[in-house]
């Protein structure tokens, strides 16, 4: 093939015998092949001809030649193939061609890029998240304190695809992000109370439950009403609904397993870092000669 130029662009001129002289394999035999002396020979005459399997098409992947192996499978025995095949079959092929490279293609890169993408776009929304609850508190210590149920909220999210057995999906990372929106909002809502307390003049002690008893029925029925609104989604089995249970599973579970954290384990964090703060107090204070300790309410925490 060819390729001319015209003015209105590239003409491709391609030399073939005719269509009777290359129909079968017989037509090889009176192939003739021009030497460098400009002399035709026959093509067996210059060359073996075997016959045997190939590649009806060669394909490229950035310039390097790629074979694509397809296969149409369960989804719940996927991770079991890729094991067998890396275990079992890539080992002896790469001992076979110490050159080759093997990649992932189909839904497993997709499922890749996405990772990598959404791994990116949450540690900016955890940094922006940051950023805006540490200059509303001026402090720098209590938005890790107010963010800590959010390992807890995959958690729940993981026990929820457990219990109902399906496996994490792309949607279930979406569930994720909203589950980690509410269970902040809750410590936000109890943390902020514990604050305006103290700005009156309370100790954080008797600040800290006071708030909690005050803002739990809040923060518990935010978590039970957003629990029980998602049951009806998670109960059906129609297939329309299958691909929204992923993200239904891990908002209601990770909603409803940091509730607990929020109602205890945020409170237990405040009161330690309240306790540690008292303790560098009465050290400085003893350095210092002063024996004269005084309960101070810490600006922050």
């Amino acid at each position: 093939m060819q390729r001319l130029p015209r003015e209105d662009g590239d003409v491709r001129v391609m030399v073939r015998y005719p269509e009777a002289a290359r129909g079968s394999l017989a037509s090889l035999e009176d192939m003739r092949i021009r030497t460098p002396d400009g002399r035709l020979v026959p093509l067996l005459a210059v060359a073996d001809v075997e016959v045997g399997q190939a590649t009806r098409r060669i394909t490229r992947r950035n310039g390097e030649r790629v074979v694509t192996v397809r296969a149409t499978v369960e989804p719940e025995s996927l991770g079991e193939i890729n094991r067998a095949v890396k275990d079992g079959y890539l080992p002896e092929l790469l001992a076979m061609y110490p050159g080759l490279q093997v990649l992932k293609g189909g839904s497993q890169e997709a499922e890749a890029e996405f990772f990598s993408e959404i791994a990116a776009l949450y540690t900016i929304a955890l940094f922006i998240i940051y950023a805006l609850i540490a200059v509303a508190f001026r402090s720098y210590s209590l938005p890790i304190l107010i963010m800590t149920a959010m390992p807890f909220g995959f958690m729940g999210a993981v026990f929820g695809h457990l219990i109902f057995n399906l496996p994490m999906a792309m949607f279930s990372y979406f569930g994720i992000g909203a589950a980690i929106g509410v269970v902040v909002n809750d410590n936000l809502v109890l943390i902020d109370y514990v604050r305006r307390l103290e700005r009156e003049g309370m100790s954080p002690p008797k600040a800290l439950v006071i708030s909690a008893v005050s803002r739990f029925r809040p923060i518990f029925l935010t978590t039970v009403t957003t629990f029980v609104g998602l049951i009806p989604i998670m109960a059906e089995q129609s297939t329309s609904a299958q691909f929204l249970k992923p993200a239904v599973l891990s908002l209601a579970f990770g909603v409803f397993f940091a509730l607990f954290v929020s109602l205890l384990l945020v409170p237990a964090l405040y009161l330690i870092g309240y306790d540690w703060q008292q303790m560098r107090l009465a050290r400085k204070n003893r350095k210092s000669g002063n024996t004269d300790v005084t309960e101070a309410v810490p600006a922050s925490i």
